[in-house]
């Protein structure tokens, strides 16, 4: 792997790309670049920058330099970011090695003193690996790909930031924060997860928070929060339930020397004493679902109501399409068939009708009271009928006496989860699992190919979408469920219930929450936000971003209305488009903080995943603008 050369932006031995970041993003980029290599080269050997201010392969997000207590929430044999043959694209493709796999061949080889080693020879192909084990994979991938990129490329790597991008009409200068400049034909944007300045209402309650004497945390990456203003044994209320408050919780117990033993087949929770105790709140007022704790061995159900064909044949090909009133049932008849699809064909025990009858009456019509009556006349036990409606709020309509009749409730939720995510008597999960992500696919085309309302766009694909899709998809490792029933036991952590709402009282000095499951009020001294960011290109402290913005060089993607998206704008070719409208030929972007496909930086292996079909797009695209000859004689060659 070559080492920087700071002379290099006065010679080139041919065409370049810098990439800011050098995570999971852009190894994936780099990694399809080098596949099409072959058939792009014109004999000049490519410049590939990947300029990032952490140690490549991980980025800041999977960097080893975190505590080991912070998981993946995937398991180890479901983290990818390597092609396999169910990949379709134009790039050519290999068997790709899995996290598994790396583990298997390379991990558990490691020395007898190295952590990631010793974790490699513990974890099996349905454990939770820590994100230094993840960075130890993305690190070999980085280097295998940098290997197989020596016939046609060099690698180039810059442990530092990049400050600006001056694009000119033959190429970008990229300033970096030591003051070297990378003279380039190209840049790509592939920084991942932008962090937001505190929002002006966050920024409101700091101001007022700190005039009464109190703590209050904004949203954050959670590894990144100082949190030792949350003193040990203080009540603190936690807005959020999601896999931020996972980290929160794990960093205020185990991290403050907590421990957890084993109680029968539950645990139990030996505190140190250092502990705050966390009232914790959500619309759902539940955690996440645990993600599956075993290995499904599919196969997927292919997509048939949510797919653009069938869009266009239900809902014409130019109307545009809101994801809550026009596409939200679509999306749940969807899933529905996924699960009846494997309910009748691993467990036909439990159906009374013939798939062929079920599946035709399914398939003819999406009236509610016309599928519930085929489902109750196919599906004798209501557990194994599909309600996307009370898995999204399993607390709707409940009301309790006390706040300890909640407590009791939730954990018996939580209880079931666990028991129901490690069966694979409920198969059925998994295929829907799988269905999500599917439909996460098509949603992200329909938001490349501008098919939305501006409203949806701008709120729903970030807000009810991925909520939806984070809460049933993307939830925490069941081993964290079962230790947060312990804390909760142990009383360090209390659930808040359903649609909790909170408030800072400056004149009496403290925070309040409440919900609508129960009249209790719980008042506190201190506060945190667990919630990553929302993109914010207007808001973020990144030094690149915000000079683009700045100058005009890059705009915040805007909807009819003039709504904000807080992303990035880029067209549909990942071109960063500025703000008079112009798109720059010689600027990319890609990514989630960008109005392009908002697709995850890992996959599950064998899902045909959006992230490498937009990343090979996106490489054979870039190949096009350096070697415009090249593609001249491939196009006469066919």
């Amino acid at each position: 792997m070559s080492l920087p050369d700071p002379a290099h932006h006065a010679r080139r031995a041919g065409p370049s790309i810098v990439v800011v970041g050098a995570g999971p993003t852009a190894i994936g980029l780099l990694e399809r670049l080098v596949a099409s290599a072959p058939e792009f080269t014109d004999g000049t050997r490519l410049q590939v920058h990947l300029v990032d201010p952490h140690p490549p392969g991980g980025g800041r997000v999977w960097r080893a330099a975190q505590p080991a207590l912070l998981w993946a929430n995937s398991l180890t044999a479901d983290v990818t970011v390597l092609p396999d043959a169910s990949v379709t694209v134009e790039g050519p493709v290999g068997e790709g090695t899995t996290l598994w796999q790396w583990v298997e061949a390379v991990g558990r080889a490691l020395p007898a003193d190295d952590p990631v080693g010793e974790e490699a020879r513990r974890v099996t192909p349905t454990s939770f690996p820590s994100r230094p084990l993840v960075n130890a994979y993305l690190g070999w991938v980085l280097a295998e790909v940098v290997a197989a990129a020596r016939p046609w490329a060099d690698v180039h790597l810059h442990e530092t930031r990049v400050v600006d991008v001056d694009v000119r009409p033959d190429g970008v200068a990229v300033e970096l924060a030591d003051g070297r400049v990378l003279r380039s034909d190209l840049a790509v944007l592939a920084q991942g997860h932008l962090d937001a300045h505190a929002t002006p209402a966050e920024r409101e309650v700091l101001r007022l928070a700190d005039d009464a004497g109190l703590v209050y945390v904004p949203t954050g990456y959670t590894a990144d929060l100082d949190l030792a203003g949350l003193a040990p044994g203080e009540d603190v209320l936690v807005r959020g339930a999601g896999l931020a408050f996972v980290d929160l919780m794990v960093l205020l117990t185990s991290g403050r020397g907590g421990r957890f033993e084993p109680d029968g087949d539950r645990l139990r929770y030996l505190p140190s004493g250092q502990e705050p105790v966390l009232h914790v709140g959500s619309r759902r007022g539940v955690p996440y679902q645990a993600k599956l704790g075993y290995a499904w061995p599919g196969p997927p159900v292919p997509l048939r109501f949510f797919t653009p064909e069938a869009l266009d044949a239900a809902f014409g090909p130019d109307r545009p399409l809101d994801l809550r009133t026009d596409l939200a049932p679509v999306i749940a008849r969807e899933l529905g068939w996924a699960h009846y699809t494997e309910l009748f064909a691993a467990h036909p025990e439990r159906i009374a009708l013939p798939w062929a009858e079920f599946a035709a009456g399914y398939a003819t019509t999406d009236d509610p009271a016309a599928v519930g009556d085929l489902v109750a006349r196919a599906v004798p036990d209501p557990a194994d009928r599909f309600d996307l409606a009370a898995r999204d709020r399993p607390l709707a309509g409940a009301r309790f006496d006390t706040a300890d009749e909640l407590q009791d409730a939730v954990r018996a939720l939580v209880r079931a989860d666990l028991t129901r995510s490690a069966d694979p008597a409920h198969s059925t999960d998994a295929a829907v699992f799988t269905a999500l992500l599917f439909c996460h696919g098509t949603i992200a085309g329909l938001v490349g190919a501008g098919r939305l309302t501006p409203r949806s766009e701008a709120e729903d694909v970030a807000g009810w979408w991925m909520n939806l899709f984070s809460y049933l998809a993307s939830g925490p490792p069941a081993p964290r469920l079962a230790e947060l029933l312990a804390l909760s036991e142990a009383g360090v952590v209390r659930f808040l219930g359903a649609d909790s709402r909170f408030e800072l009282d400056a004149d009496a000095g403290v925070f309040r929450a409440r919900s609508v499951s129960v009249d209790a009020v719980v008042t506190a001294r201190a506060m945190v936000e667990a919630r990553v960011p929302a993109p914010a290109v207007q808001a973020t402290p990144d030094p690149l971003v915000t000079a683009l913005v700045t100058r005009g060089v890059a705009a915040e993607k805007t909807v009819a209305g003039g709504l904000g998206t807080g992303r990035l704008a880029v067209d549909t070719g990942q071109r960063v488009v500025s703000a008079t409208g112009q798109a720059q030929d010689r600027l990319f972007a890609v990514g989630f903080w960008t109005s392009g496909a908002q697709v995850a930086a890992f996959a599950r292996p064998r899902t045909n995943a959006p992230f490498f079909r937009q990343n090979d797009a996106l490489a054979r695209r870039l190949w096009q603008s350096l070697v415009p000859a090249a593609v001249a004689v491939a196009a006469s060659a066919a």
